[in-house]
């Protein structure tokens, strides 16, 4: 659906902020070497240094720079030459340090934008500005409800590697906060920065709206803060419902206060979190365990020499390239490598059947093992085998799903040797086939008159019981025309 330019409601307009909190695919913490490894058992990634454990001092992990630097370049923006990590002073129980180490006045990016247009449903060229991409820690997990009147805290979050990435107030509804989400999410799988899976918690979204009269500065609202968003569908209700109440406030003559607030998915309104008065002092200072990042322009353009294609650049070459929709490549820019691993599988092959395996056999047994595709075992080669033995009817589709699980497990034979290894050659002797057929007609005498009486259905009975007495090496195909060929005979 193509989203129109937005349109004043009673007067008013909207202004919209976003805050991303993005957790990077390092294979390690920021500041530790604990493994950042998602949904293991409860305070198992843990160490010294994320737990707070006095004398424990934090190291940076380079990765994580890398990481950022890369988002920065893919989102237009600037790599500072020099960063640096700022304390930002709170308490809390899911906070062991007692401060969140975080990158308040020196980010490592500054500026880029999101460019939202008619890839994304809009019939208009919006540009979202970026104001700056910093890097902090995560915080560890609360649980509550488990035992009454107490929270347990895991520490396997805490200390995980973030990006949060600061946009400019130039959204102006709910629609444009969700496709700039939505782009941020592709745009960062894409790049592997990130899988921003909001179910996991790996993007976190934070919303800051205003309203104004038409004709009025835009910046002349005061703003409340939408927290702890974490699905595009809440973000859009959200905004929706902020901006409703803030109008109805504006209309009987109030003022809007400056607030945090949540919002109830149920009743479709958001509520007061905390007030102005009552928002910490946070007392920033610079961090003095962790040295300044020094970032020399040589290695900014190395970097930038290792980014593919952006996914705009993706779809409008490979829509017409193949044949494909736009859903269809998107789908597959959702999964780190899947475009490269289709556009080696599809020489010489059917684009459509090529992207049928991949988005539903091979997904299916990614989300099966909660693998990705890039460090999963399938290589391209055992993939294009598969779909050329089953092009050329070598296999059957069930033959077929079986050797991806194969492969999918570590197989290293090639479809050839795993088709006699499993006896599944192919009977191509039509005569062989016919001799069994009318074994099977002549001890299902019932079966065959039903058929002649007009139940032709029953032609399915007897090519099923043909691929079973042939332990499915007849091609299905094959099976019908012989077994309806010799029904007809019969009459």
């Amino acid at each position: 659906m193509m989203i129109e330019a937005h349109q004043t409601t009673a007067g008013f307009k909207a202004t919209i902020g976003l805050e991303l909190h993005v957790q990077l695919l390092a294979a390690q913490k920021l500041f530790s070497a604990a493994s950042a490894k998602w949904n293991e058992p409860p305070n198992t990634n843990v160490n010294v240094a994320d737990a707070g454990f006095p004398g424990a001092l934090p190291q940076l992990n380079p990765e994580c720079v890398q990481l950022a630097a890369r988002a920065i370049l893919a989102l237009n923006g600037q790599i500072q030459q020099r960063s640096a990590f700022d304390r930002k002073h709170y308490f809390y129980a899911d906070q062991p340090l007692g401060y969140q180490i975080t990158q308040q006045h020196h980010p490592i990016g500054r500026g880029g934008y999101v460019d939202l247009g008619s890839l994304d449903g809009l019939e208009y060229v919006k540009r979202i500005g970026i104001h700056q991409l910093q890097l902090e820690q995560d915080t560890a997990k609360s649980i509550h409800g488990v035992y009454p009147g107490h929270v347990l805290v895991d520490l396997n979050r805490a200390g995980v590697a973030l990006i949060e990435i600061v946009s400019k107030p130039d959204v102006d509804t709910a629609d444009e906060a969700v496709m700039y989400v939505r782009k941020m999410q592709n745009l960062l799988r894409h790049i592997g920065v990130s899988n921003c899976n909001m179910e996991e918690g790996s993007l976190r979204c934070d919303v800051n709206v205003s309203v104004y009269r038409d004709g009025e500065d835009r910046l002349s609202g005061t703003r409340c803060e939408l927290k702890n968003l974490n699905s595009l569908k809440v973000i859009r209700g959200a905004v929706n419902a902020e901006i409703s109440r803030q109008i109805a406030v504006v209309q009987r003559g109030d003022n809007v206060e400056q607030e945090t607030r949540g919002y109830d998915a149920q009743s479709d309104t958001t509520f007061v979190t905390r007030t102005k008065e009552a928002a910490p002092d946070y007392r920033y200072m610079p961090e003095p365990d962790v040295p300044e990042i020094h970032i020399n322009e040589s290695w900014i353009t190395r970097l930038r020499k290792t980014l593919p294609e952006t996914p705009e650049a993706v779809m409008s070459r490979m829509m017409p390239q193949y044949g494909l929709v736009q859903e269809d490549v998107e789908t597959m820019l959702g999964e780190p490598g899947c475009t490269a691993f289709f556009e080696q599988a599809v020489v010489g092959r059917d684009p459509k059947r090529v992207l049928s395996w991949i988005t539903s056999e091979v997904f299916g047994q990614l989300a099966y093992r909660s693998q990705r595709l890039v460090g999963s075992s399938l290589t391209v080669p055992q993939f294009t085998q598969i779909i050329d033995a089953l092009s050329s009817d070598a296999i059957t589709s069930g033959q077929a799903k079986q050797l991806l699980i194969e492969f999918m497990d570590g197989e290293q034979r090639t479809v050839d040797e795993l088709i006699a290894a499993h006896g599944w050659e192919v009977i191509s002797d039509d005569g062989r086939l016919r001799v069994i057929s009318k074994q099977l007609l002549d001890t299902h005498p019932k079966e065959v008159a039903r058929y002649l009486k007009g139940q032709t259905r029953r032609l399915n009975f007897f090519v099923g019981k043909l691929m079973q007495a042939t332990n499915g090496q007849a091609k299905p195909q094959n099976a019908s025309e012989i077994m309806k060929e010799l029904l007809e005979a019969r009459r």
